[in-house]
């Protein structure tokens, strides 16, 4: 499917067999539908559903069914948990707002019980997936691995969401969620999902937006682990966060110190700080439909006309769900300002 041309749409609400993970039966009167998807190291999408009839709270999963010329494609473009509550009476006509909640929220209401830990040795995405499935009704598919070096102490009252996101930030891995709902971990991508070049200008709208910010970059990093801890510092002259360069000291102390993959604690510090010595140079535009492009996906531009350039991380999507899927994308330029 050529998605920079013109197609036929038509719009599809199935529920969610929870025991299968298949569609259900299919909703009738559904008068419009919103996506929003956030690299927020949480909840990651959201959504919400105008309906006339009063549905049960449950698993809804949005599909597209795309054709152009003969060709015909179904796209899952989310599945959401969604619970009705509110509406509207008009003119004797009711209508339903249902909020969707990700696939995700029963693991950011589940706590986990005191003393809970992930321990040295343990293959750190394997044990997020065993909290996952513990917590959610969506399938969980790992696609990688990391081990910890040492053990991760969950903090009092940790959610089992908050509790896996502070895992896989040692080993630099993420969660996706796919549009039929599948919840994906995986290392942070390094390689493009989406290329926009001339070739496929169509996909884009001309006006972009742009703003780039290094105040919240540190040039001193602490790692802390018990008794130990290391400090780095940036103090190069070729960098504009640099100690030498800004002319005071601006300090980040991480407590907690995870080292991983066998990283002494040095080691971890110096990685530490070149993740966030990266800089936020962030474009906001709005593009055609492209499957498989998440927040934490790469996307590669040459687009250099209208501002688009290098790789950038996807870090906000808001779909627009009507005669097709446009996508207002915000996705941000890591330009390194630390080796």
């Amino acid at each position: 499917m050529d998605w920079s041309k013109s197609y036929n749409t038509s719009w599809h609400v199935y529920s969610v067999n929870t025991q299968t993970w298949a569609d259900g039966d299919v909703l009738a009167d559904v008068d419009s539908v919103e996506v929003t998807r956030t690299a927020d190291g949480a909840l990651l999408e959201s959504g919400n559903m105008t309906v006339t009839e009063n549905i049960p709270n449950g698993y809804y999963r949005i599909v597209m069914v795309a054709e152009q010329d003969a060709e015909v494609e179904r796209v899952e473009i989310a599945t959401l948990l969604f619970e009705c509550h509110s509406g509207n009476y008009n003119y004797g006509t009711s209508t339903r707002e249902a909020e969707g909640h990700s696939v995700l929220y029963p693991a950011a209401t589940k706590r986990l019980l005191a003393g809970a830990f992930a321990p040295a040795g343990v293959d750190g995405a394997q044990y997020c997936e065993r909290l996952l499935k513990d917590a959610i009704s969506a399938p969980v598919d790992v696609l990688g691995s990391f081990t910890l070096n040492e053990n991760v102490v969950h903090e009092l009252g940790s959610t089992v969401l908050d509790a896996v996101w502070a895992v896989l930030r040692a080993g630099n891995f993420v969660l996706q969620v796919t549009g039929s709902g599948r919840v994906l971990i995986l290392p942070m991508p390094s390689q493009p999902s989406l290329v926009l070049n001339n070739a496929n200008a169509k996909l884009m709208t001309p006006s972009i937006d742009y703003q780039d910010d290094m105040s919240d970059i540190p040039n001193r990093y602490t790692a802390v682990n018990g008794s130990q801890s290391v400090t780095i510092t940036n103090d190069l002259e070729d960098s504009v966060v640099s100690t030498a360069r800004r002319g005071y000291v601006s300090d980040y102390v991480e407590n907690d110190a995870t080292p991983c993959n066998g990283e002494t604690l040095d080691s971890f510090a110096r990685r530490r700080l070149r993740e966030l010595s990266l800089m936020s140079d962030t474009r906001t535009y709005t593009r055609e439909w492209a499957d498989n492009v998440y927040p934490y996906s790469l996307v590669e531009a040459s687009m250099p006309n209208i501002g688009l350039e290098g790789n950038l991380r996807v870090i906000s999507q808001s779909l627009n769900c009507n005669y097709g899927v446009t996508i207002q994308e915000k996705a941000i330029k890591e330009v390194q300002l630390w080796q």
